[in-house]
């Protein structure tokens, strides 16, 4: 494959995808650790370049957990207990609650279809038998591998550290016009024996966002948490 159509498919990818600056949507969401799993309905919403609401939802609509994240601060209301959760939001007080250790703009950009690019020092570039592309960037120990379908979507990065795969994202479910943006994301991580996966049954894409939707501040009469001091 020549370089010049490799890099053809990169930047067609990150034109329509840099496009994004905002989703918003319900998802279903499945979350599996080590310690437990988890499975609900989520409305998610996601601002560049680290801004994340999510609220979980009982089968009957009631939110269970409220969490908002501006870049800064976080904070999380369970409202069936009354309790307050504050702190900064650093991937350790993120993780408390979404399972997925993160740093907060990488699973923003994950949301975005906008998966962090490594500064590469070497490329190469091949065909699939089954159809697509496989483009891989080198740099030190570091690897990552992109796949992109027939269709020449993006739809697999893989990240190894000393030939150690350590992250894996899937995008799929594309919608067929529009900005073809993804309806499913997974997100693997062996070393931790974490996965995830959201799966969007209503997304909106740049649509209006309120102001202060990323804030939360404590219900009259909540017991404060501060996540900083634990």
């Amino acid at each position: 494959m020549s370089r010049s159509f490799a890099d053809g498919l990169i930047r067609e990818w990150s034109e329509s995808s840099g496009r994004v600056s905002s989703v918003q949507g319900l998802a279903k969401v499945k979350v599996h650790t080590p310690e437990k799993s988890l499975n609900g309905t989520q409305v998610i919403l996601a601002e560049k370049p680290n801004r994340l609401r999510a609220e979980t939802l009982s089968p009957f609509g009631s939110p269970l957990l409220l969490l908002a994240a501006d870049g800064e601060s976080l904070g999380v209301s369970l409202p069936s207990q009354n309790i307050f959760y504050t702190g900064q939001a650093t991937s350790a007080n993120l993780g408390r609650f979404i399972r997925i250790p993160l740093r907060l703009p990488d699973l923003i950009s994950v949301l975005l279809y906008q998966p962090p690019m490594i500064d590469s020092l070497r490329e190469e570039a091949f065909e699939l038998q089954e159809g697509g592309w496989l483009l891989v960037h080198y740099r030190s120990q570091r690897r990552q591998e992109l796949i992109f379908n027939h269709a020449r979507q993006l739809v697999e990065v893989r990240y190894f550290d000393r030939d150690e795969l350590f992250l894996k994202i899937n995008y799929g479910e594309f919608a067929e016009t529009g900005d073809r943006f993804p309806q499913h994301f997974g997100i693997e991580l062996p070393e931790r024996e974490t996965t995830a996966s959201l799966k969007f049954s209503d997304l909106e894409i740049n649509g209006a966002l309120r102001p202060g939707i990323f804030q939360l501040e404590p219900p009259v009469g909540a017991t404060v948490i501060s996540l900083d001091d634990e």
